[in-house]
């Protein structure tokens, strides 16, 4: 019989179409990584891949391997998972897809206390602000802001939040405060890349009614905790999540512009892959970071602070 392990390597080396990428991930050289799947195929006595020097595509007899392979792996994790359950266990590897900034600042110190207090429980996180696939990237749970269209994943709630406009006290002391968001094309801007493509486009109200305004800016960076960084540092306007900087407008370490102005709320949710049965472990952290969120949002409420008023 084949074990367990070479079972998880072959459906990795299927779902990421490379022998080296999946052994890494498994802690395994390409040379074991491919010695491992050998050692299987010849268990079966059936070739699972047609290899070229360029790609790996699975056979048909390696298709219905796989296919079969992962509803075995996911019945024996949910007896598993309903065994830990019952021991209220918290144990393994959990791997987090986070947003940059809110990931850093707020969602990691939170974590760490987390796993302190259960010492069986691994984290693994991952920062940054591009879409994370969890199958490629084998991630358990991923945070993410917006209405996702992905039908294929389970998604909680964790808050609704604006999207605001904020600068440092220095910034608005040299180059004077902005009342409306058409004044912005006078201003630096800092401005976050997605994906590749600068985020061109930010959005406010009028009355009710939403509106874009086109922004360029004179610093653009992929990774949201500069762009936090830099309008901490003086150097010009953000356009951020409140989560991200509610805790420095509170403090006065940055002011919130066109606070009448704010367009609707978009929602930060937690997403997973659908499963008949979610993880003990995924269940308890999304617990644990609902509860994290919304005592953080009563304690930083978005209001106009008495520094914002004229």
């Amino acid at each position: 019989m084949y074990h367990l392990n070479d079972l998880q390597l072959a459906i990795r080396i299927a779902e990421l179409a490379s022998i080296s990428a999946a052994g890494r991930e498994l802690g395994m050289t390409p040379a074991a990584a491919s010695a491992a799947l050998q050692r299987l195929e010849k268990k079966l006595e059936c070739q699972l891949f047609a290899r070229s020097t360029r790609r790996m595509k699975l056979t048909e007899e390696g298709r219905h391997f796989i296919e079969t392979g992962r509803q075995a792996l996911a019945l024996l994790e949910g007896a598993s998972n309903a065994l830990a359950d019952n021991r209220g266990e918290l144990k393994g590897e959990i791997r987090i897809a986070l947003p940059s900034d809110i990931g850093r600042s707020l969602i990691r110190p939170w974590l760490d206390e987390f796993a302190a207090e259960h010492p069986q429980l691994m984290l693994t996180l991952y920062f940054g602000d591009q879409m994370t696939d969890l199958i490629d990237q084998n991630v358990d749970l991923a945070l993410r802001y917006g209405h996702l269209e992905d039908s294929s994943l389970m998604r909680r709630q964790l808050a609704i939040t604006p999207r605001v406009a904020v600068a440092s006290p220095d910034y608005l002391a040299r180059y004077g405060t902005p009342t409306h968001p058409h004044e912005l094309g006078q201003h630096k801007l800092l401005i976050l890349n997605r994906g590749g493509e600068p985020w061109h486009k930010w959005r406010f109200s009028n009355k009710g009614e939403e509106f874009d305004i086109e922004v360029r800016g004179s610093r653009q960076c992929n990774d949201g905790a500069v762009i936090r960084e830099w309008a901490l540092a003086g150097m010009g306007i953000a356009y951020k999540s409140w989560l991200d900087v509610a805790v420095d407008v509170h403090q006065g370490k940055l002011k919130l512009l066109f606070a009448d102005q704010i367009a609707n709320s978009v929602p930060l949710q937690l997403v997973y892959l659908q499963t008949d049965y979610p993880k003990y472990k995924v269940r308890s952290t999304i617990d644990l970071l609902i509860d994290k969120v919304q005592r953080f949002q009563q304690k930083y409420p978005l209001s106009i602070p008495m520094g914002n008023r004229k």
